[in-house]
């Protein structure tokens, strides 16, 4: 019996040492946390408050959903300082921010432990079939779906282009939430089995500073990024049936939602 339970034990540490090396443990460590979008009209040096530093950024690229650009260049999580205090403070190259406090979200280790376990055995495959080049094929609410252009813009990147999907979500009050929540599992799950990672998932807590322009100057309740390894990740997920059956959720919690598709640069 001593070999059954030696065994149990390492089938333990395994899924909790594959839970524990996932990204969004390394972005989400430290307090308190923002999230931060800059639109810059040139390269520089950020000054951060005394004792913040970023745990993870990337360059926006194009919107994917719900915007006609990107508008923003880059964006940013910071961790660290005191919540009474802005993160950072602003150069004359920075044109528009929007700054939120968020309480950042951290799965169990042991569920993303087990989530990639099954994932590397094979138990949970990836979604079989081609990639989607029309959403509106599928019949759900199109201002939460890409347009055929954008999914074109996606598909003509490089073959390595490893995209994180900047998520802003606004949600149909209570109910609403919810709702996406009931997605969300299933999402989660989903983008795993493609190949892809969660970032990031931050409640807003408190608006620093507003968007002055863009898209992005509704008021929105959450914040959340994936990365998908490869172009095709994002675009194969409707096939798989269980994902493609959650979808009404996402129409029934959603009021507004706007994705981009970024390009992370380094991580802290």
């Amino acid at each position: 019996m001593l070999w059954a339970f030696a065994a149990i034990v390492a089938l333990g540490a395994l899924i909790f040492a594959l839970g524990a090396r996932e990204p969004v443990f390394a972005i989400s460590r430290g307090a308190p946390a923002w999230f931060v979008a800059l639109k810059r009209s040139r390269a520089g040096v950020l000054d951060f408050a005394p004792g913040v530093r970023a745990t993870w950024r990337a360059r926006a690229d194009f919107a994917f959903i719900g915007a006609e650009s990107a508008y923003w260049t880059e964006f940013l999580i910071l961790t660290g300082g005191t919540p009474a205090k802005p993160p950072l403070t602003f150069g004359a190259e920075i044109d528009d921010a929007f700054i939120a406090r968020v309480a950042l979200m951290r799965p169990p280790v042991f569920a993303l432990g087990v989530l990639n376990l099954l994932v590397a055995t094979r138990v949970l495959s990836r979604p079989r079939g081609g990639v989607l080049t029309d959403a509106a094929t599928l019949g759900h609410d199109p201002d939460f779906m890409p347009s055929a252009e954008a999914i074109a813009g996606l598909t003509t990147r490089p073959a390595d282009y490893a995209p994180a999907m900047v998520n802003f979500l606004r949600y149909k009050g209570r109910d609403g939430a919810r709702a996406y929540a009931r997605y969300g599992r299933v999402a989660l799950r989903t983008v795993y089995r493609t190949g892809g990672k969660l970032l990031f998932y931050g409640r807003i807590a408190e608006i620093v500073r507003a968007a002055s322009a863009g898209p992005c100057m509704d008021a929105w309740d959450d914040v959340a990024a994936m990365r998908y390894n490869r172009p095709e990740g994002i675009l194969s997920m409707e096939h798989a049936p269980d994902y493609r059956a959650a979808l009404h959720h996402r129409d029934a919690g959603l009021q507004r939602t706007i994705v981009i598709a970024s390009t992370p640069g380094e991580q802290g």
